[in-house]
């Protein structure tokens, strides 16, 4: 026991009681005795458990939402983010990343950024990035016939995480309200504006991924792949959105998301 003590560093350490101090920060917020108190501790939370994913092709890269459900840098997002349409083909070529300043992350790949915003200027902020693998099921990119990719960042961990509401699937009903939460601009590299806003359950779809459910709410573009938290704790993972092309003017959002349901019995067997 004393032996392995001895090999584990002081930065180690540092990472392992950084990560449990913000689970313990968020536990101790009951979601029931402040609900907006909750999302603030979420929204602050730096380093983060909703991240970036990146997937690159041989000219282009697409962006999408994750978010990091394992310690052990396990991560859920959409599978279709590998999906380079104009070069026709999936990518195998993946990167993590968090935004902020990455106090206690392991070592990875920093990009600082400086800009001007309209009501911040000279605003530094990072981006810290991770190679990361997708893990296939049934040699599929596409987690159990779903729109659902589970990633593995490739660095040793702890990481932020969040909890799954539920070990079995969930139940759910038209008119509950839960929250997406997403980076306002996934393109936009290392922009730290962060989201966490209401949707409300409205319906279902029959998908070539098989059932979603549908809600009501605000979404960007780049939001798929975003957390849907029920009661503060992760219960779905936004698939699409769904918009309506107008003519010169181009895609107009309709409000409306689709997304699968996520619980912790699911991922188990899987990571």
């Amino acid at each position: 026991m004393i032996n392995i003590f001895l090999k584990i560093t002081s930065l180690e350490l540092l990472r392992i009681f950084i990560c449990l101090f913000l689970a313990s920060s968020l536990s101790k917020k009951s979601w029931a005795d402040n609900k907006l108190g909750y999302l603030e501790g979420l929204a602050q939370l730096d380093p983060k458990p909703f991240v970036v994913v990146e997937a690159s092709g041989k000219k282009i890269k697409n962006r999408g939402q994750g978010v990091v459900v394992s310690k052990q840098g396990h991560v859920l997002s959409v599978a279709h983010v590998a999906w380079l349409e104009t070069e026709g083909n999936y990518s195998d070529n993946f990167r993590i990343s968090f935004r902020g300043n990455g106090n206690g992350l392991p070592k990875g790949e920093v990009h600082k950024h400086t800009t001007t915003f309209a009501d911040h200027e000279d605003a530094a902020f990072k981006e810290i990035y991770y190679k990361a693998d997708l893990i296939r099921t049934q040699e599929s990119r596409f987690l159990l016939g779903q729109d659902l990719g589970l990633f593995k960042i490739k660095a040793k961990g702890p990481f932020p995480y969040l909890e799954f509401f539920s070990e079995k699937k969930p139940q759910i009903e038209i008119g509950e309200t839960f929250h997406l939460s997403h980076y306002n601009f996934p393109h936009r590299a290392g922009n730290p504006f962060f989201l966490i806003n209401p949707v409300e359950v409205v319906g279902v779809a029959q998908t070539s991924s098989g059932l979603q459910y549908l809600a009501r709410g605000h979404y960007r573009i780049g939001s798929s792949g975003g957390a849907i938290l029920k009661d503060g704790k992760l219960i779905g993972i936004q698939s699409s959105a769904y918009t309506v092309n107008a003519k010169g003017i181009g895609e107009i959002p309709l409000g409306l998301i689709s997304f699968h349901l996520v619980w912790h019995e699911q991922m188990k067997r899987l990571e």
